[in-house]
């Protein structure tokens, strides 16, 4: 796979350095290199689960009031290593994803990843929060990853080297992380994986049958 990558990607597509900036400009903004789980910007943008559940006193109001941390939380970071982490592992699959999709359905991926990202958590770890971070959305794109290596989905799918590739990547950033206590959100990485590989056969763009010149 790694071939295949380093021959179809010349440059970072303009969206990918679009989405990594904001996370970056985001970052400084809100003075994140002290990370403190009560500061305003993780009241506002972290998904607290439980205030997604009607029965929870706290919960939200209004569809409007769940926007922002819905969407907001890929771009708020708990420290620097965090940021770091997640802007090294983006900028691994983002490009070859960004250049099979094009820059819009890339933007449109990266974001119905972020939301079942935040689903995942909501729904598996229902008393939990602040999760933070752009990890289960980036989980989204390296979901796409895996299916665009191949011409199509199917034949990604059909391939033993992905699939085995898919399962490790899931090893790592679910299930090792399910077990070790270091407060990583894996229900996000899980949601976001499950999100990005269902949207990208929908987005990708398809294959034309040759004609009768070839």
């Amino acid at each position: 796979m790694s071939d295949v990558y380093r021959e179809q990607r010349p440059h970072t597509p303009v969206v990918v350095w679009l989405l990594a900036g904001l996370m970056v400009v985001s970052f400084a903004l809100t003075n994140q290199i002290s990370a403190d789980p009560r500061a305003w910007v993780y009241q506002q943008f972290g998904l607290f689960s439980e205030r997604f559940y009607p029965s929870s006193p706290d919960h939200y109001r209004s569809f409007d009031e769940a926007l922002g941390p819905l969407f907001g939380h890929m771009f708020v970071h708990f420290g620097l290593p965090h940021i770091f982490m997640n802007l090294l592992a983006f900028l691994q699959a983002g490009p070859f994803v960004a250049m099979r999709l094009g820059g819009a359905r890339f933007l449109f991926l990266f974001f119905i990843a972020g939301l079942g990202s935040a689903l995942g958590f909501i729904l598996l770890a229902p008393h939990s929060g602040p999760a933070v971070g752009a990890s289960g959305a980036i989980c989204g794109v390296f979901g796409a990853y895996f299916l665009a290596v191949r011409p199509t989905p199917q034949a990604a799918l059909a391939d033993p080297q992905v699939r085995n590739a898919m399962l490790t990547f899931l090893g790592i950033n679910v299930l090792l992380f399910a077990f070790l206590p270091i407060g990583i959100a894996w229900q996000a990485h899980l949601g976001g994986f499950i999100a990005g590989a269902l949207a990208y056969p929908l987005l990708a763009p398809r294959l034309r049958r040759a004609g009768p010149w070839g």
